[in-house]
């Protein structure tokens, strides 16, 4: 990935926890293909981009203090962290995603979401749905994923084509298993599989 200056202070943060900085590095790299595989249908631009790269750097931190509630751990040390790269917004932004990469959906009765405008709310629904989509594609925590395609199916939903080395057929399941946050934020179900089940048809 490109390392901006936001990307390096999120880098510098999350290699403190090196137990769970390879696992970071490819939901990262997950969530850039699929931002880019499903532009058409987000609309988001560079900015938010980054900052959904920065949370799926981020996401797993709260492992350090505790496994039940690590994503709100995760949230409390990200708007704790030493990131000077970041606005007092986009570290919210941030703090928020990572915090919804499981667990609870973003609802107005969380105190730290019910902080942003509407806007950025609907903004962080859409990047915690794409990086809840690569935590699950990563869930074996072995980088079986390497390759992506996306496109609609249909008026109602999309399917997601994924290839690599490892078992995909885990990795959809685990993905299609966090789906439901991108049915919500986008109004379109996901299909996910591997793409050499589409050859073999």
């Amino acid at each position: 990935m490109q390392l901006t200056r936001k990307l390096r202070s999120a880098l510098a943060v999350a290699r403190q926890f090196p137990e769970e900085f390879r696992h970071a590095e490819q939901v990262a790299r997950l969530c850039g293909l699929l931002f880019d595989a499903f532009g058409a249908l987000h609309g988001l631009g560079a900015r938010e981009r980054e900052l959904l790269l920065c949370a799926a750097l981020l996401h797993d931190v709260g492992l350090s203090l505790t496994i039940a509630g690590h994503h709100r751990a995760s949230l409390e040390m990200i708007l704790d962290a030493d990131l000077p790269a970041l606005s007092v917004e986009e570290r919210l932004i941030v703090a928020n995603v990572a915090r919804y990469h499981r667990k609870a959906h973003p609802s107005r009765s969380h105190e730290h979401f019910a902080a942003l405008a509407p806007a950025e709310q609907k903004t962080v629904r859409r990047l915690a749905a794409i990086l809840r989509v690569a935590d699950g594609l990563d869930r074996a925590h072995e980088n079986a994923v390497d390759a992506i395609a996306a496109a609609p199916a249909d008026e109602g939903s999309w399917t997601l084509l994924v290839s690599g080395p490892g078992d995909l057929k885990y990795a959809c399941w685990g993905a299609s298993r966090k789906a439901g946050l991108f049915r919500e934020a986008y109004g379109r179900k996901l299909k996910i599989e591997p793409a050499t089940a589409r050859v073999n048809v």
